[in-house]
């Protein structure tokens, strides 16, 4: 490859690896074509990762081996071993579309003050057979504000943003702190700084759930998602107000400065509710009781009432698990 891509699409692998071709074919075949693909094989257990890699002979993919260190550090090392002057992330066993990058750059080139470009994108899941299901289309394009991070959901889901390598690296890029949430932590800085954030509107992604991979099939894993989201959004106000955030000044031990947060409160009874749905009472009893502790309302007093007579009362959980099933959503995490 002559001279410096234009685009570095990072991507941190652990497994998956019916998935690898999908996925790395998806980014080889793009319509743009001056890019790199730095991929970082974090310590793979299943060994097909690395055989599969290994049959790759493309200049544009640059495969780094190493022991696990998990989602952001293997991310952080894919992208100080990159060099684009735009930041592509794919998440694994992802598919992007063939003009995802490059409309993503068309966005970028356009507005030299424009920090983070997604799009809108399709959400498959997979059962543990490999089947999948479609999920139909996510996200909502437009600009996203620093409030949506704040207040709402997240905008992005991650694996199919574009960042400004300026605005990643005057903020410091992802923080190790951040075991889930990183991103979310990353856009409500970048936004902070005053880069501006949209999605394109078009289906440029196709984002997908792995049964017992990831977060949103895994309530001990989403509940510490919903934690660290609540962490990040606490660190903005820190930040607002004392100039810098527990994570600056206390580095690992941050956590301990956590505060209760009501959208951990609301995450919390929720998962109460699937776990009663799904037939795990101790669980559910034990993210009532942690809803509560967060903050004391009606909905998580509710919850832990609702949780409680169910565990003690057969009659009293079929009519739980009757109300529920009338609620889409609720035997799913995602």
């Amino acid at each position: 490859m002559e001279g410096l891509p234009l685009v570095s699409i990072v991507c941190a692998w652990y497994n998956r690896a019916d998935f690898l071709h999908d996925t790395l074919q998806s980014l080889l075949t793009q319509s743009f074509d001056s890019f790199e693909i730095v991929l970082v094989n974090d310590g793979s257990k299943d060994p097909r990762v690395r055989e599969i890699l290994d049959t790759f002979d493309d200049p544009r993919l640059i495969v780094i081996h190493q022991t696990n260190a998990g989602f952001v550090a293997a991310i952080r090392h894919a992208i100080d071993a990159s060099r684009g002057r735009y930041i592509a992330v794919q998440g694994a066993g992802d598919v992007s579309e063939p003009e995802r990058i490059s409309k993503q750059v068309q966005a970028m080139e356009a507005d030299t003050r424009l920090g983070v470009v997604g799009c809108l994108r399709r959400h498959e899941a997979y059962n543990v057979a490999g089947v999948s299901t479609a999920l139909g289309t996510h996200g909502k394009a437009g600009p996203a504000s620093i409030d949506d991070f704040l207040k709402g959901g997240n905008p992005f889901s991650h694996g199919e943003v574009m960042i400004r390598r300026e605005a990643y690296e005057q903020v410091g890029g992802y923080r190790p702190f951040f075991m889930f949430a990183q991103d979310r932590d990353l856009w409500i800085r970048i936004a902070a700084a005053g880069w501006k954030m949209s999605n394109l509107p078009d289906v440029l992604y196709v984002r997908r759930n792995f049964a017992g991979d990831g977060v949103s099939t895994n309530r001990s894993k989403l509940y510490l998602q919903q934690a660290f989201s609540s962490f990040a959004r606490q660190c903005h106000d820190d930040r607002l107000r004392d100039g810098a955030d527990a994570v600056d000044i206390y580095g690992a031990s941050a956590g301990l400065l956590r505060r209760p947060h009501p959208a951990l409160a609301e995450a919390s009874a929720k998962i109460a509710l699937q776990s009663l749905y799904l037939g795990d009472m101790d669980e559910a009893r034990l993210y009532a009781r942690r809803a509560l502790e967060e903050r004391c309302n009606v909905r998580t007093f509710a919850t832990r009432l609702a949780v409680e007579s169910a565990a003690h009362f057969p009659l009293l959980r079929r009519f739980y698990l009757k109300l529920l099933g009338h609620r889409a959503g609720w035997e799913t995490l995602s």
